[in-house]
């Protein structure tokens, strides 16, 4: 099972040579790693070169490949083309999605979202997850009375008060923003590899957004990226202050390992990485039987 996940920083070249990741930087040795051992590969630098051979690769072991803007930022996720036997008859099926399924499936997905926002507030021993856990029983079919957004505004005040998730100069800010693109790249990696096509969304249908779908799968792994945000932030929040709230490759590091994060699914632990494969395998098998039930979803409960 692969686990790695490689940062490219420093201009260099990296390339396949005899199965195995060759990073060659322009100053200094080598370092060759068994392809099969990696799992996310992050290009943060402008200055690499990548062979054809290795992002060939990549696309057969279903790799996760980012590159990163001038911020260092991912903003892109490279993903196999057409790797499912049966891709044709997906997208076939995923156009026949009827409007009640689509309402009951994010009915779905938002209730567990809000739950899992609610064990995150349980996990760091915050008494109102109890109220967040409540919304969660009032969510309707396609969630026509907006409770996720009842439930984020209260969330955020419980999780981070004082906190304005649309400050662009806040740490916190950033390193969700940061957790949360992440996840999403793998999230997207994870539905085209069981045939699925990313631009066509259940809730999310937004025409210039190729990749609506992977936006509404993400909904219930944020909860994941918000307890290591607030754990970052509990643990350095003098240093944040300190820097004056910058963003910096150590905060990037610790947040590559969401993909290593335990997480509940279909009643047994598994990485995030992992677990974003069994909702897309599992949106597959529900795409086929026309049945929501189908879908299986991360849990954060920690008492499970």
């Amino acid at each position: 099972m692969s686990w790695r996940t490689v940062v490219i920083s420093t201009a260099s070249k990296i390339s396949l040579h005899r199965k195995n990741f060759l990073y060659s930087p322009l100053k200094g040795e080598s370092i060759s790693v068994p392809i099969e051992d990696i799992s996310v590969i992050v290009l943060e630098t402008h200055q690499v070169s990548i062979t054809n051979a290795l992002l060939s690769k990549i696309a057969e072991l279903n790799i996760v490949l980012f590159s990163c803007d001038d911020k260092h930022t991912p903003n892109g996720v490279f993903l196999p083309f057409h790797q499912h036997s049966r891709y044709s008859l997906m997208a076939h099926l995923q156009t026949e999605w009827t409007k009640p399924f689509k309402k009951k499936m994010w009915q779905k997905i938002i209730i567990q979202k809000i739950k899992n926002q609610a064990y995150c507030l349980k996990y760091i021993k915050n008494e109102n997850h109890k109220s967040i856990y409540n919304l969660s029983l009032h969510v309707k079919s396609g969630d026509s009375t907006n409770v996720e957004s009842s439930s984020a505004k209260l969330y955020f005040e419980y999780l981070f008060a004082p906190f304005n998730r649309r400050d662009d100069e806040d740490w916190r800010n950033s390193a969700l923003n940061y957790g949360y693109s992440l996840v999403r790249g793998a999230v997207a990696r994870s539905l085209v590899s069981y045939g699925l096509i990313p631009s066509f969304g259940i809730h999310h249908c937004n025409q210039l957004n190729a990749f609506n779908l992977a936006d509404d799968i993400i909904e219930p792994f944020r909860a994941f990226v918000d307890v290591v945000v607030y754990e970052m932030y509990v643990e350095n929040i003098d240093k944040i202050a300190q820097r004056k709230q910058r963003f910096i490759k150590e905060d990037k590091n610790r947040l590559y390992g969401l993909f290593d994060v335990k997480v509940k699914i279909d009643n047994y632990h598994t990485t995030l990485l992992n677990a974003c494969d069994t909702v897309a395998s599992s949106l597959a098998n529900a795409t086929k039987s026309k049945e929501h039930e189908d879908i299986f979803l991360p849990s954060l409960d920690v008492d499970e």
